[in-house]
């Protein structure tokens, strides 16, 4: 393989991080697409690429070999977590816009340059709300029950970016919703940004060599591995969505080699493998099949 295709290659975590936005830009003020449309277009286009390079060469091949009930479980996250990610970030621009035009007029940005400014900070605030919702995740028992589906794989690959609970999506979509409609970015501005938070998920989970080159700024496949150890001494680091800045002002960033097992340890019962069945866990708990209501309801469980 050539040096320039090698997904090592110095230049593939910048192309990632400069493109996808760029393209969802240009759909949207150049070919006026509509900006959910564009910026759901351009994440998928990026999901694609991403798994294609997997393929070609992977960080750990021994994580290429995924069991098909988790594929069929990763593809339910994909296709259903979109409808409460919408419904959850129109509902909080909704509530948001409808509050500061009963309260303060709240002027629109009268330029590009000032658009971009509020998008910015409405991303850098919000990006501070989900790295403190994320580590009070794995600290409150009734968030992690939320956050646990997204852990429960013993790899690490681009489509376990998307594995989050209904619930985890919604708060996730409300930080940034609240944040871009207090500040009244403008939907084309805030689909741009949108597309770097996400592809930036997509990237810090990728089986790929992306470090050529420390990661200074943006959460990388390599702080976020550890994240994802069975070892909850490391584990418990690297809460940043986005921006390693969080890690690194509040003590919680740790770079170490990637770890030997990842996932969540076996506990004293059996855990769902199903999207239904993880959803309903996080109601139900350990009493998902014995005593919780839909316990009747065996085909949900399984």
């Amino acid at each position: 393989m050539s040096t320039l295709l090698r997904p090592s290659s110095r230049w593939l975590f910048p192309l990632f991080l400069l493109a996808p936005p760029a393209l969802t830009a240009a759909l949207v003020f150049g070919l006026r697409a509509p900006p959910a449309v564009a910026m759901t277009a351009v994440v998928l286009v990026a999901l694609a690429a991403l798994v294609g390079l997997e393929r070609r060469a992977p960080f750990r091949a021994e994580w290429t070999q995924r069991p098909a009930a988790e594929t069929r479980s990763d593809l339910a996250y994909i296709a259903l977590a979109s409808a409460p990610d919408r419904l959850a970030r129109l509902g909080a621009e909704w509530v948001t816009l409808a509050a500061l035009s009963w309260c303060c007029a709240g002027a629109h940005p009268r330029s590009l340059g000032e658009g971009l400014a509020r998008g910015a900070l409405a991303f850098v605030l919000a990006d501070l709300g989900k790295y403190a919702v994320h580590r009070a995740s794995h600290e409150r028992a009734w968030l992690w029950r939320f956050h646990l589906a997204h852990h429960e794989p013993q790899r690490i690959d681009t489509l376990n970016a998307l594995r989050l609970h209904p619930v985890n999506v919604a708060y996730n979509a409300a930080l940034d919703g609240i944040a871009m409609a207090l500040l009244r970015v403008p939907p084309g501005i805030a689909a741009v940004f949108a597309t770097l938070r996400a592809v930036v998920g997509l990237l810090q989970h990728a089986n790929l060599d992306l470090e050529s080159g420390r990661q200074w700024l943006f959460n990388a496949p390599s702080y976020h591995r550890t994240h994802h150890a069975m070892d909850v001494a490391e584990s418990n680091h690297n809460f940043a969505s986005t921006l390693l800045v969080w890690d690194r002002l509040f003590r919680t960033l740790l770079r170490r080699d990637p770890p030997a097992r990842v996932g969540v340890a076996p506990d004293d019962h059996e855990r769902p493998s199903s999207y239904t069945g993880q959803t309903l866990y996080a109601f139900c708990g350990k009493e998902l099949r014995t005593t919780c209501v839909f316990a009747r309801f065996r085909w949900l469980v399984a």
